[in-house]
């Protein structure tokens, strides 16, 4: 009974916040209809001024149905892939927060060219309570031309930096 209530509750959750024009869903056909869920651009306004996201810079939003189906399985991997890092973490009582999961982050690498990988993991080994642990970086990505063929000009969309320190929100 607990499971299915605590689904209930986030069902009514998801669909007052889509009442109020704060996140969309698509609806994957070939998924078993399984919904994907994302911020509508008001939503997302509303979620950069969230103190936690001090630093951040919103993502673009898909509000194409058809667009939002073509980068939902490609999305979706990802995260999962971020996921699994941030569980090992809790596992092993190492530091990796949810918000040091940062997707599609522009580094530079001379002569105008960049490369974009799906993701970029903050990753600091050791006790979470030390703060002396080795700090890592890890870019992800998922086997596209992001990381391999450097783009000339792209914009700039994230910063390289570590991530703010005590102050970032914790799961």
């Amino acid at each position: 009974m607990g499971a299915n209530l605590r689904i209930e509750q986030t069902r009514r959750r998801l669909a007052r916040l889509r009442a109020e024009g704060l996140i969309d869903r698509i609806t994957l056909p070939q998924a078993g209809r399984t919904r994907v869920w994302f911020p509508t651009p008001c939503g997302v306004q509303l979620a950069s001024e969230w103190p936690e996201m001090r630093g951040h810079r919103p993502s673009r939003t898909v509000s194409d149905p058809t667009a939002g189906r073509l980068k939902a399985g490609h999305a979706l991997t990802v995260t999962e892939t971020g996921l699994v890092f941030l569980e090992d973490a809790r596992r092993r009582g190492e530091l990796c927060r949810p918000l040091d999961w940062l997707t599609e982050v522009y580094h530079p690498i001379g002569n105008g060219e960049a490369v974009i990988p799906d993701a970029l993991l903050y990753y600091e080994r050791g006790p979470a309570a030390d703060d002396n642990g080795a700090m890592l970086r890890a870019f992800v990505d998922r086997g596209g031309d992001a990381c391999r063929q450097p783009r000339r000009g792209a914009p700039r969309r994230g910063g390289a930096g570590r991530p703010p320190g005590p102050a970032r929100a914790t799961a």
